[in-house]
C-alpha cells in the first residue's frame, strides 16, 4: 500500500469519519456512489444476521482509491443488550494463516529462511513418516500431506498420506508447525513474531496475534449454538460460547474492522508486487508466485502461502474464511478491481456458516460503485436448495415407516403423518430437519447419477421403489455405532452409523462416509491420498468406547 497506514487510520477515527445517527456505518473517503454502496452493504448485512439467527457482524470495504467503509450489525453481547462497536475485536479464524506466511517470509527476505528448507533441517525433533520431503513451502501451501488436526507430537509421530507436493490438503497440523518454525528462526514466540514482523509494521495496532483470556473485555462476546448433537437449523436457539485461548499459527489473530482495513488495503497492494513494510517488493513478487492447484478448495482454486485463488461470477479473488470456536470470518480481495471486504460473526463455525456472500458483495458493491454501475444482485440471505425436485418423491423404510419430500418455496420439506416440517440444507445432500423423527439424524440423500439412490435417517435405510433391496445389516459394525464426544472445545459430537458395510460419521454441520482400511483402520471413502484415519477400541459390553481420528480421541457418550 502506498499511502501511509497510520495516517490513513488517523482520518478513519478523527475528522474523516462520517458516522450515522445509529452508529451503525462509518466512512473515510469516497463519494455519493461508495456511501449508498456501504448502505446497501448495511442492509444486507442486516439481513443475514436476521435469516441466519446471528447474534452480530462487523465488517469493511475498502478500494485502493482511499475509501473505506465499517458497518456493523447486531450485538456484540445479546444479553447485555451492547451492540457490536468499531472497537470489538473479532477472531479472524484461519485468515491467520496469511499472516503467519507473510511472518515466514519476512525471515526469507532477511535470508534467515528458506521456502525450500526442509522440514527435516527446521524441525529435526519433529517425526513424520513419508515426510523427509517435505519443505516450509509445502506447509504454506497446504500440499506437505499432513492430516489436518493431528497433534504435532504423538506416539509413534506424525504420517503423510501423500508424497509432499503432490497433493493439496487443508492442514491445520502444518500451519502449526510453520509457526513453531518461526518461533525458532526468529527468537520470539509465535504471537509476538507475528506481531512485530506483520501486525505492527502494517499500523494493526488494536489487532493481537494470540487470543488470551486477559484480553478477553475487547472481544465481542462469541455464541454457538445451544444444541451440538444434531444438525442446526438456522435460525435456532443459540447460548453463550465459552472463552478458549489459543496462540497457533493456523488461527491465533484478533482484529477490530479498523484493523482489518488496514490489511485489505495491503492486500490489493500485495497483489500488485508490493511488500510494503512487510518485506521487499521482490519478495512480495515471490510470495504472490506459483500458488499451487487446489480442487480441494473448490473445482479451479489454487493456494499459496495463506491465500485461496479463486473465480467468483467471471472475476477473480484472494480469499480466505475462518471459523473458531465462537467466531466465523470471511474476506475477499479483487485485485483488478482494487477493492476488498471483510466480515466477521460472533458465532460459532458448527453454526455452518462463513460470511463468504457478505464479503463477496461487498467487493461488488464497491467495483460497481467506481464503474458507475448498477448495484448487483446479492445471493440471497436464506439456503437456498438448487434442483429441490431431485429430492422429492415418497421414501419406505424396511419397517414400513414412509414419509414424503415435497418441493416448496426455494427448498424442500417432508410430509410425515399429516404434518409438513421443513428442511434445510447444511452440507453436500445432507439436511436438517424439523420433524422430531429426524431432527437429531437430519436426512441424508445418498445419490447415484444425479438421482436419490436412498434416503438415511441415522442408520434407517428409506428407499424409492423397496423392491430394489435394502442393503444389509453388517451385526460387527453395529458395535462402532454410537454419539462419541470429547471435551475439546474444538470437537463437535459426532454420531457413527452402520450403512451396509460402510461407516457414517455425522456432525452439526458436516460428514462423510469411512471404508475399512487395510490395516483395520477406517478411512475417508473415496480420497485414498487422504492422511485422515479413524480407529475404534476399547470394546466393552460389545460397544467400542473410544474412537480416535488422527490422533484426536472421542469418548462414547448417551448410547
Amino acid at each position: 500500500m502506498q499511502v501511509n497506514r497510520r495516517a490513513f487510520m488517523g482520518g478513519v477515527t478523527a475528522a474523516g469519519l462520517v458516522t450515522s445517527a445509529q452508529a451503525k456505518t462509518r466512512k473515510s473517503g469516497g463519494g455519493a456512489a461508495q456511501a449508498k454502496a456501504l448502505s446497501r452493504f448495511e442492509d444486507y448485512m442486516d439481513q443475514h444476521c436476521a435469516d441466519w439467527g446471528l447474534p452480530g457482524m462487523t465488517a469493511c470495504m475498502v478500494d485502493s482509491n482511499g475509501f473505506a467503509g465499517f458497518a456493523t450489525s447486531g450485538l456484540a453481547d445479546v444479553d447485555k443488550k451492547i451492540p457490536v462497536g468499531p472497537d470489538h475485536l473479532f477472531q479472524v479464524g484461519s485468515i491467520t494463516k496469511m499472516m503467519t506466511s507473510l511472518a515466514a517470509w519476512s525471515l526469507v527476505d532477511e535470508g534467515k529462511l528458506s521456502p525450500d528448507a526442509r522440514l527435516t533441517e527446521l524441525m529435526p525433533e519433529l517425526s513424520v513418516r513419508g515426510g523427509e520431503a517435505i519443505t516450509l513451502q509445502h506447509l504454506l501451501n497446504h500440499t506437505s500431506g499432513l492430516p489436518n488436526g493431528a497433534p504435532l507430537f504423538m506416539d509413534g509421530g506424525l504420517w503423510t498420506g501423500s508424497k509432499p507436493g503432490t497433493y493439496w490438503a487443508y492442514s491445520n497440523t502444518g500451519y502449526k508447525i510453520a509457526g513453531k518454525i518461526i518461533e525458532r528462526v526468529d527468537g520470539r514466540l509465535f504471537p509476538e513474531a507475528l506481531e512485530a514482523r506483520v501486525l505492527r509494521p502494517l499500523g494493526m495496532d488494536q489487532s493481537v496475534g494470540a487470543l488470551r483470556k486477559v484480553d478477553r473485555q475487547r472481544y465481542a462476546q462469541g455464541y454457538e449454538p445451544a444444541l451440538f448433537d444434531r444438525p442446526h437449523m438456522r435460525p435456532g436457539p443459540i447460548t453463550a460460547a465459552p472463552w478458549v485461548d489459543y496462540d497457533g499459527a493456523s488461527g491465533s489473530v484478533a482484529a477490530t474492522a479498523g484493523d482489518m482495513a488496514i490489511f485489505l488495503r495491503f492486500l490489493i497492494d500485495l497483489a500488485g508486487g508490493k511488500g510494503g513494510a512487510v518485506f521487499s517488493d521482490e519478495t512480495a513478487a515471490r510470495f504472490m508466485a506459483d500458488p499451487a492447484a487446489a480442487p480441494g478448495w473448490s473445482e479451479d482454486a489454487h493456494y499459496g502461502n495463506g491465500i485461496a485463488h479463486i473465480s467468483a461470477n467471471d472475476r477473480t479473488y484472494l480469499h480466505h474464511t475462518g471459523g473458531m470456536v465462537s467466531f466465523s470470518s470471511s474476506l475477499h480481495v479483487d485485485p483488478a478491481a482494487g477493492v476488498a471486504c471483510f466480515a466477521s460473526s460472533n458465532i460459532h463455525y458448527a453454526h455452518n456458516y462463513r460470511p463468504r456472500d457478505v464479503s463477496l458483495f461487498g467487493c461488488e458493491l464497491l467495483r460497481a460503485a467506481q464503474e458507475g454501475a448498477s448495484a448487483p444482485a446479492p445471493k440471497p440471505t436464506k439456503p437456498v436448495v438448487e434442483n429441490p425436485e431431485q429430492f422429492t418423491g415418497l421414501y419406505t423404510a424396511e419397517s414400513g415407516d414412509s414419509f414424503e419430500i415435497v418441493a416448496t418455496d426455494g427448498g424442500v420439506s417432508v410430509r410425515r403423518d399429516g404434518s409438513v416440517a421443513i428442511m434445510q440444507h447444511v452440507g453436500d445432500n445432507y439436511f436438517a430437519c424439523a420433524d422430531k423423527a429426524f431432527e437429531i439424524t437430519g436426512l441424508d440423500f445418498e445419490m447415484k447419477d444425479d438421482a436419490v439412490a436412498r434416503v438415511w435417517s441415522g442408520n434407517v435405510e428409506y428407499l424409492a421403489d423397496p423392491s430394489t433391496g435394502y442393503l444389509p445389516v453388517v451385526e460387527e459394525l453395529k458395535a462402532l455405532e454410537g454419539l462419541y464426544d470429547s471435551d475439546d472445545r474444538w470437537a463437535l459430537p459426532t454420531r457413527v452409523y452402520a450403512r451396509g458395510d460402510r461407516l457414517s460419521a455425522k456432525s452439526a454441520n458436516w460428514g462423510f462416509m469411512l471404508v475399512r482400511a487395510d490395516n483395520g483402520d477406517w478411512r475417508f471413502d473415496g480420497d485414498e491420498q487422504s492422511a485422515e484415519w479413524v480407529r475404534f477400541d476399547n470394546i466393552v459390553n460389545g460397544k467400542a468406547e473410544r474412537v480416535i481420528g488422527s490422533g484426536e480421541v472421542s469418548y462414547r457418550r448417551f448410547s
